[in-house]
């Protein structure tokens, strides 16, 4: 009976210890450069997730302590090497097990087939020391035999001394008690590692022992790490005691990058100079290295290119290859080693496409059909006269060539389309939207004083920071780029706010409709706050940036509740919301009401309408935002026959329930904001509906409302023509002027560098 009782009790123990056990998976580790740092999850999945990819699980006990460390396929073990490089496993093993006795935490290491095994630094044993603050604070290594032994970089013992924060001083011995350093080959002996909040390491230091920096033998002192919003590594950089960039390691190159896929595979490993362009490292003698996955997560190729992106041959190989078994990914079937370099690439059709021509009498056609399509505009020459559209056309004709690519019969025919100063009359090569990510230049870029900024890199060069100025691309003066996309861009009474606000969100539409696509794009550009100038190239054969998909994927509507400053802010990204299939406007709407009724349960006080980059859309969405916010019956339209014939309701009605119109409300405005938003802008401004903040907007109370017409018969070019003006009802305002913000406070290029939003925050602190 006693025996009984005991099973029962170990049984209970066993089950109550595993309830508390916390299990989380990841793709992969964030990288550690010392083994001071913790073992952590990079690129989080869900258990579901997992059952179908290689992965890291990571089981906590209820001290919330790291026990396991497990690399798995389908529960089971597989092999580390498989998942590529820069993950923090080189000190792990297909099974890792952790135990906490005392001030130990004692580290043993398991193969795929669950049998005792060195690690990967040859170890058979790691025991770390805490200290009474349960910080480590030592690190010793032991053999299967449990004797003292040295790991591959020769070294028996770390020590670790807590100056500060965040910050640790590192020494190390080998099994005689020599000092030695971090590496055989990387000799940086005493390092100060600094780490940010999240123990993410920021920098390593070489320092002497009054903790001075230190330049090794190479020149260099420091070594920086930067990662991105995933915590994958993405660059690094080497700098002196001075703490200038220098060339040095055991690279022999002033740093590095890393580019990842969405699964945080590295995809791409490369060593950079001082100008952020490839080197060639001095002990791989590659300027950098590509690797290739499969589904599952299994590295699949790697190969190495020099700084001319030409594969290199490593002891005659090309190119290695790892097949796996297709009924069972977990196994490895074989390992090819490709000893040629293929003659010919495969020709890429999307170039064919793009560079295809159209001889001169098909090219006539179309002009002359994209003329007779003007005609039909009601006031085709409202902003030009027409002495000077003649002599525009004429011109224009003269650059018809025996043959032209359609690119460059864009050129010609979008400033005749663009010349009407009619927004909804324009012309659109609707190719670029099915042209991959990859071949787009990888820019996003800010147009400011005639200038042009990147906001992003995505360039592959660590020293194109944000804020950099792009001076050049493919040759041409940024503000030569910026003069010939203007005269393509349709923009009501060539409002210059217009152009300069579609440029800041569609830039890559329109350098490629008129510039086209390159197979490398060489990019002048001057880094933040220096003069110095940099070209560098980017190859379209690289890994497709991701880039665009923040952009993409931003929601078209969204609120914002800042209960801290009682403000509400809602985003609307344009009012395009017309009914096909499912009721899109209907959608708006639900949306909206649910919106209002939030700001009033809140009880908040303040409420945003954030219409920057709203180009317009459907009137009867901005006439339900409209109808929240007055207290009164607005006449909307003017009283003419165009809205009698078409129906629409030309009064706005206050809603009675979860109206705002008794809250302070701000509309915020850039130039961008157009057609029917502008025309919502001009009655809510003649009415006082509220507060409107920002710069002048590119439409005005009166507009053109586009239809398609037949696209040109050759080119296929699509066209949109404006139909019959459409006013709302206030006092006749001039028609080549924006809505006037009551505030202007227009963003700057410092104001995006630091994240800050003036419109945003001037609302913030208004009592």
């Amino acid at each position: 009976m006693k025996k009984r009782l005991f099973l029962f009790f170990l049984v209970l123990v066993a089950q109550v210890a595993a309830q508390s056990d916390t299990i989380k998976y990841f793709n992969h580790l964030i990288f550690r450069e010392t083994p001071y740092s913790k073992t952590e999850g990079r690129i989080p999945i869900t258990q579901d997730e997992s059952k179908n990819t290689n992965h890291f699980k990571l089981t906590y006990d209820a001290s919330n302590r790291l026990i396991l460390i497990e690399y798995l396929y389908k529960n089971k073990l597989i092999e580390l090497n498989r998942s590529g490089i820069l993950d923090g496993k080189r000190a792990l093993a297909p099974k890792t097990k952790i135990e906490y006795i005392g001030n130990e935490e004692i580290r043993t290491f398991f193969n795929s087939d669950g049998e005792s095994t060195a690690n990967g630094m040859g170890v058979f044993k790691e025991v770390y020391a805490y200290n009474k603050e349960g910080k480590r604070v030592s690190l010793k290594f032991y053999d299967k035999n449990d004797a003292p032994i040295n790991n591959t970089w020769k070294i028996f013992e770390y020590k670790w001394k807590h100056i500060k924060t965040n910050t640790v001083l590192e020494t190390r011995k080998d099994i005689s008690g020599a000092n030695v350093p971090m590496r055989p080959y990387y000799k940086f002996y005493n390092v100060v590692y600094k780490f940010n909040a999240n123990g993410i390491l920021l920098a390593m230091n070489n320092v002497d022992k009054d903790l001075n920096l230190i330049n090794d033998e190479t020149g260099i002192a420091i070594d920086k790490a930067t990662y991105d919003e995933y915590n994958n590594l993405v660059s690094f950089q080497f700098f002196n005691a001075e703490n200038k960039p220098v060339i040095g390691s055991f690279l022999g190159t002033a740093g590095g990058f890393a580019t990842y896929d969405k699964k945080g595979n590295c995809l791409k490993y490369a060593s950079i100079d001082l100008d952020g362009n490839y080197m060639l490292d001095k002990r791989n003698n590659d300027a950098y290295s590509r690797y290739k996955f499969d589904t599952t997560g299994n590295l699949i190729e790697r190969s190495s290119f020099d700084i001319d992106s030409k594969i290199q041959k490593k002891r005659g190989v090309t190119r290695v290859k790892y097949v796996y078994n297709q009924d069972d990914s977990a196994a490895l079937l074989k390992t090819e080693y490709h000893h040629t370099i293929p003659i010919a690439k495969i020709k890429d059709s999307v170039f064919i496409n793009l560079d295809s021509t159209i001889e001169r009498e098909k090219l006539v056609t179309d002009y002359n059909q994209l003329l007779t399509t003007l005609k039909q505009h009601p006031t085709q020459f409202e902003f030009i006269d027409k002495v000077s559209y003649t002599n525009l056309i004429d011109a224009q004709r003269k650059k018809l060539k025996d043959s032209m690519t359609i690119n460059e019969f864009y050129q010609v025919v979008a400033p005749i389309v663009a010349s009407l100063g009619c927004l909804h009359t324009r012309i659109v090569d609707n190719r670029f939207f099915s042209v991959p990510y990859k071949y787009w230049l990888p820019l996003i870029v800010w147009f400011e004083d005639g200038k042009m900024y990147a906001i992003n890199n995505c360039i592959e060069n660590i020293a194109m920071n944000v804020g950099s100025e792009i001076v050049e691309i493919n040759g041409v003066a940024a503000k030569n780029i910026y003069k010939s996309l203007k005269t393509t861009i349709s923009a009501d009474a060539f409002n210059e706010h217009f152009y300069r606000g579609d440029l800041n969100i569609n830039f890559l539409y329109y350098y490629h409709s008129y510039f086209g696509f390159s197979r490398t794009y060489k990019i002048k550009f001057k880094p933040y706050n220096t003069e110095k100038e940099i070209t560098t190239t980017f190859f379209i054969d690289e890994p497709a940036p991701g880039y665009k998909s923040k952009i993409i994927n931003t929601p078209r509507l969204s609120l914002d509740v800042k209960k801290e400053h009682k403000t509400a802010i809602i985003r609307i990204k344009n009012f395009s919301y017309f009914p096909r299939g499912k009721q899109n406007i209907d959608f708006f709407k639900e949306k909206i009401d649910v919106y209002m009724k939030k700001i009033i349960e809140e009880n908040i006080e303040k409420v945003v309408l954030d219409l920057r980059g709203n180009r317009g859309g459907n009137p009867a969405c901005t006439n339900h935002l409209l109808s929240y916010i007055t207290s009164k019956e607005i006449n909307f339209y003017e009283d003419n026959e165009l809205n009698k014939r078409r129906n629409r309701p030309a009064i706005v009605k206050p809603k009675t329930d979860n109206t705002i119109s008794n809250k302070n409300i701000f509309v915020i405005t850039n130039g961008r904001s157009a057609s029917a938003t502008a025309q919502m802008l001009a009655v809510i401004k003649h009415n006082k509906l509220a507060t409107i903040l920002g710069e002048e907007t590119g439409g005005t109370y009166s507009t053109h409302p586009g239809r398609r017409v037949k696209p040109l018969e050759n080119t296929k070019l699509v066209l949109q023509i404006g139909t019959e003006r459409e006013s709302v009802n206030v006092p006749k305002l001039p028609l080549n002027k924006g809505i006037i913000p009551d505030k202007k406070i227009e963003m700057k290029m410092e104001n995006i560098l630091k994240d800050n939003d003036l419109v945003l925050d001037y609302i913030f602190n208004l009592k």
